[in-house]
């Protein structure tokens, strides 16, 4: 059983890396993979088939440095790979989840 927190983002925050995002610099490239991008709670319970999904997927490492200079990282990585049971992640939530506006 997971337990997800899901909560308010702005999508901006995916557009600009974060050190330019108050100026506007260049934009960043869009999300890898066709990844759902999700922000929520970066304390959970996972599978040992998800770690090891997050950490040796190929798939899963370009996310994960494409996330290198956005806001708050570590409360999107893990979240976004859990939300895209499209990716075929092995423990993913395949449940209807509410984003909060």
């Amino acid at each position: 059983m997971f337990t997800f927190i899901c909560s308010h983002f702005d999508p901006e925050w995916f557009e600009y890396s974060y050190k330019y995002h108050r100026v506007r610099g260049a934009r960043k490239s869009p999300v890898p993979h066709g990844f759902t991008m999700t922000k929520g709670n970066a304390h959970m319970a996972v599978t040992r088939e998800f770690v090891e999904y997050a950490l040796n997927d190929s798939k899963a490492r370009d996310l994960l440095y494409w996330m290198r200079d956005i806001k708050m990282p570590d409360e999107h990585y893990f979240q976004t790979l859990s939300h895209s049971p499209h990716m075929d992640v092995p423990g993913a939530f395949i449940g209807q989840f509410y984003r909060i506006r």
